[in-house]
């Protein structure tokens, strides 16, 4: 993941398109994903095969605690939370995700069970080491449907999912490359907004000025939607830092104070230092780096990269800032 993190991160410093990279991720979560819940289905086939196990199985996930359990829960049962609100006013308790999970199990059965014109079989055989385990016909339809549940929660939120991956080690790997130092810098903006420091949780980094004083960082990535562009404006950021935006919401920018540097430009890095320097933070200009040159120092700082230590880092610097 951290390769194609590096490679991701490159291709944006230097303006390419970087989707196919980023479809590369949400692939490989599916993956990985797929072969979770394939783990589940194994355990559980082999556990209670004399039982009804399919709905064991989602009535035990959905009863499980944890964000990454309900959603197990929605896909043992072929659904997703979207499908799930859309049928029951937009209310999605434990309770509901379980009866709606039953019955459309429930549904698959009857309909497969009388399923008269189907000119092809399928079956599903999951194999773990040197065991077996066999799906019928039935069970083998209903797996592709968990899958399939799984693969469009994965897919719909797939792409602001990689936003929220990608946009902090790229900041990281800026800040690296510029030598700003480690003390002037703030990520992480979940702890910055309870800190009182910056008031807004859209805020993606904070460089320290002298003081006190602190300039404000907005990245986002992927966009795709205009009213993101307003969005940021309306919060007044020192600095905003996407792909593209348009001529009228750079202009609009300007007049309101936000410096907006825009991906897709070749020279995005050294308009951001030139940026830092007229702000009088200390920071040094990458001179004469080649791509080689560059992709090695973005995999050394991508190996650096550890949340929980800037995790650790951030809330050291908040108790300094709030004593």
């Amino acid at each position: 993941m951290k390769k194609l993190l590096a490679e991701i991160i490159l291709a944006i410093l230097c303006g390419r398109d970087y989707r196919t990279l980023a479809l590369a991720v949400i692939n490989e979560r599916f993956i990985t994903t797929a072969q979770d819940l394939i783990a589940d289905i194994f355990a559980y086939k082999k556990q209670y095969e004399n039982e009804n196990w399919i709905e064991k199985l989602v009535n035990d996930f959905v009863n499980k605690s944890g964000k990454y359990n309900k959603y197990k829960g929605l896909w043992f049962g072929c659904l997703n939370e979207k499908t799930i609100k859309n049928m029951s006013g937009n209310i999605s308790t434990k309770e509901i995700r379980l009866e709606y999970g039953k019955r459309n199990i429930e549904s698959l059965y009857l309909l497969l069970n009388n399923f008269e014109n189907a000119q092809f079989q399928l079956k599903v055989f999951i194999t773990k080491e040197s065991e077996t385990i066999e799906l019928n016909e039935v069970e083998s339809i209903i797996f592709m449907n968990m899958i399939s549940a799984m693969k469009m929660t994965l897919q719909g939120g797939g792409w602001s999912e990689i936003g929220k991956v990608v946009e902090k080690p790229l900041l990281y790997v800026i800040f690296k490359l510029l030598s700003v130092s480690d003390n002037d810098f703030i990520l992480l903006p979940d702890k910055i907004q309870k800190s009182g420091l910056v008031g807004n949780r859209e805020i993606d980094a904070i460089i320290l000025l002298k003081d006190e004083k602190h300039l404000t960082i907005e990245l986002k990535l992927l966009v795709g939607n205009p009213e993101i562009g307003d969005e940021a404006l309306a919060r007044r950021v020192d600095l905003f830092l996407t792909e593209k935006l348009s001529d009228m919401m750079i202009e609009e920018a300007k007049n309101i104070g936000v410096k907006v540097i825009e991906f897709r430009q070749e020279n995005a890095l050294d308009e951001i230092y030139d940026f830092l320097c007229s702000k009088d933070i200390n920071c040094s200009k990458p001179e004469g780096l080649s791509e080689s040159i560059l992709k090695d120092q973005i995999i050394e700082f991508i190996e650096q990269w550890n949340e929980n230590t800037e995790n650790i880092k951030v809330m050291k610097k908040l108790k300094e800032l709030t004593k």
